[in-house]
């Protein structure tokens, strides 16, 4: 039997949901692995949510005897806030800098080889900041505590995964920023990721074209033309399996689905509507071009519902699952 592998998890702002999702997701069965969170008890232990996990154990360090997913979980106590600064669904600077020190010791703890994935509860950007932490979210700072010049952003589910050339940009700034290095960039990603982590040897990948039916040979626009066709000519002069430009409006459909095992997509939402369309409650985010895999939930703090206990666990069950198998991967 293979040995489970060891799965991180940060708790996010604690005066978020992090910490209900995390005890409604190890209430039903996982693929098995041990399960080491990175938090505050008090903040578990003040978690009204039932059902919940069978058992919390503590851990002094991580090289203690750990419970597997089918027992419980392992809590690793970063902090220990006091119940004056633990109040749902209100954010402050105290509790964004526990939100990030969760995550400095998962990221220390993936790269001296104690977890071999990490899975990331949501935080508040606000309070992360004001708690001290320049980034401009999880993404960035996993990215510079790891010293990875290049990284990028993939969606991920079962029916579909896609990787974003461009991100949080407004509409207008989008053809200046997708430059040929850029794409190129984001495309060996996206290759990288579906061979090293996913397990795909030959991954099959659908470049998406920027303007309307992917610029009607020019009429509607160049950037095909003159940016995304020739990168992806030199990625199949080496023998990749990339497809492009197709125009965004037909290359969802069910055989293309079945045909190319990723795509890459020049705009947020250029890709992320019909992700979300297919796989709005078990989709995952996925940080590509780190030395280790790291998954996310989709969603974020949940201020308006934290500690009513009617929060659904969904994407960090999936986020879970991807993590593990990630790490199953990446160990063969």
């Amino acid at each position: 039997m293979t040995k489970p592998v060891k799965i991180g998890i940060t708790m996010g702002d604690p005066a978020g949901i992090g910490s209900e999702i995390i005890l409604k997701a190890y209430a039903r069965r996982l693929p098995l692995h041990f399960p080491i969170v990175f938090g505050d008890f008090n903040v578990l232990s003040n978690t009204l949510t039932l059902p919940t996990v069978k058992e919390i154990r503590v851990l002094r360090a991580l090289t203690d005897p750990l419970l597997t997913s089918r027992d419980g979980i392992n809590l690793f106590p970063v902090t220990g806030l006091s119940r004056d600064v633990i109040r749902p669904g209100k954010v402050n600077a105290a509790t964004g800098q526990a939100a990030g020190l969760y995550i400095e010791t998962a990221i220390q703890a993936a790269l001296n080889g104690e977890v071999d994935a990490v899975v990331t509860c949501p935080i508040h950007k606000k309070a992360f900041h004001e708690g001290g932490y320049p980034y401009p979210g999880h993404t960035e700072m996993f990215a510079a505590l790891t010293g990875t010049k290049r990284f990028g952003m993939m969606m991920a589910s079962t029916p579909l995964k896609v990787s974003l050339a461009t991100i949080h940009l407004p509409l207008k700034d989008v053809p200046a920023r997708l430059t040929k290095s850029v794409l190129r960039d984001m495309i060996a990603l996206t290759l990288d990721t579906m061979r090293g982590w996913f397990g795909i040897p030959e991954p099959s990948i659908c470049v998406l074209g920027l303007n309307p039916h992917a610029g009607e040979a020019g009429d509607i626009g160049v950037e095909e033309r003159q940016i995304i066709q020739p990168v992806v000519e030199e990625f199949r002069n080496t023998g990749q399996r990339v497809d492009g430009p197709l125009p965004a409006d037909t290359a969802f459909t069910r055989p293309n689905l079945k045909r190319f095992d990723a795509y890459v997509a020049m705009y947020h939402d250029q890709g992320l509507i019909p992700f979300k369309l297919l796989a709005f409650e078990s989709g995952v985010n996925v940080t590509m071009g780190l030395p280790f895999p790291r998954v996310s939930v989709d969603h974020g703090t949940a201020l308006d519902i934290a500690g009513k206990g009617v929060a659904d666990p969904g994407s960090l069950r999936s986020a879970i699952r991807w993590a593990v198998r990630f790490a199953r991967v990446k160990g063969n």
